[in-house]
């Protein structure tokens, strides 16, 4: 299996059992046991233990991505690096990624958490900004205290607007992220759930801006 594995120095992603997501760097591969760097972003109190499930992700073609499922089998360090050995969990497999151009979109957003009818809790609701837009996706930043906005595939309802309308549609969360530079912020991108009306004409603004630009 290692040859299909990253080779250590190579950048590789990883994902939580929260949808949390992490960058980080191999060390070293040594049969079915890859060896990372703590991610430098992983804040120090984060509890990240033993036995954790992780989804590993790392480039292998100009459109691709190979994925495999982890466990942290160690936590240790190696001088003054701490590490984590993770145990893979199968095979790793492969996906192409179809890249979507993205343009820039500023502006307010509301994102609502969608929350069963059977929950006693009310929904979350936070207001943002927002950041870019594709046809499939936008992303934006929101308070970092929206934990609900941190699990994978969470229902959403996006607020916005577009230079000549206004949008409320539904969406889930692909990826969540805490940068470290602003660690009050959530950096949230979310994918649509709209009606091929309201996908068309979302593409047509990014179409418009895409040929402004060029």
């Amino acid at each position: 299996m290692s040859e299909v594995l990253p080779q250590s120095g190579a950048g590789l992603d990883l994902r939580d059992e929260d949808g949390g997501e992490h960058r980080t760097v191999v060390q070293a591969v040594a049969g079915e046991l890859l060896t990372v760097r703590r991610p430098a972003a992983l804040a120090p109190g984060v509890p990240v233990l033993i036995g954790a499930e992780l989804m590993a992700s790392w480039s292998s073609g100009e459109n691709a991505v190979t994925k495999v499922r982890a466990r942290i089998a160690a936590i240790r360090y190696d001088g003054d690096l701490l590490l984590w050995d993770l145990t893979l969990l199968g095979e790793p497999w492969q996906e192409q990624r179809r890249r979507w151009a993205r343009v820039e979109l500023t502006g307010p957003i509301t994102v609502t958490e969608v929350v069963d009818e059977a929950r006693s809790l009310p929904a979350g609701s936070e207001h943002g900004e927002l950041l870019d837009i594709s046809e499939v996706a936008l992303r934006c930043v929101i308070p970092a205290g929206a934990i609900w906005a941190s699990r994978r595939n969470a229902r959403l309802r996006l607020r916005f607007a577009l230079p000549d309308r206004q949008f409320e549609l539904d969406g889930r969360v692909l990826t969540s992220r805490i940068p470290a530079a602003t660690p009050d912020r959530r950096e949230l991108v979310a994918q649509f759930e709209a009606s091929a009306e309201q996908i068309e004409a979302v593409r047509r603004y990014v179409a418009s801006r895409l040929a402004v630009a060029g």
